[in-house]
């Protein structure tokens, strides 16, 4: 896939509230709107988390262009999903 079809991807993810898995480091994490996770239910925006722990990240937007450049271990999150 090219760079723009990449971002596409992640943009359509992102507008169909589709939860995106990510490897960082030898870890699994996932991206997910908040309104499917248990305790962010009531707030806007999306969380990153890594699965079977307790490392949550809040990212108290909608905002593509804000969720894909979060970093997370120096690296944006659209970057960790090349």
């Amino acid at each position: 896939m090219t760079s723009e079809e990449i971002i596409d991807r992640f943009r359509l993810a992102l507008e169909v509230n589709e939860e995106l898995e990510f490897e960082i480091g030898s870890h699994y994490w996932y991206l997910g709107p908040t309104s499917a996770n248990r305790g962010y239910e009531d707030k806007k925006g999306w969380i990153t988390y890594q699965f079977y722990s307790d490392k949550i990240i809040y990212i108290p937007s909608e905002n593509p262009e804000i969720i894909m450049n979060t970093k997370i271990k120096g690296k944006t999150l659209l970057e960790h999903f090349y």
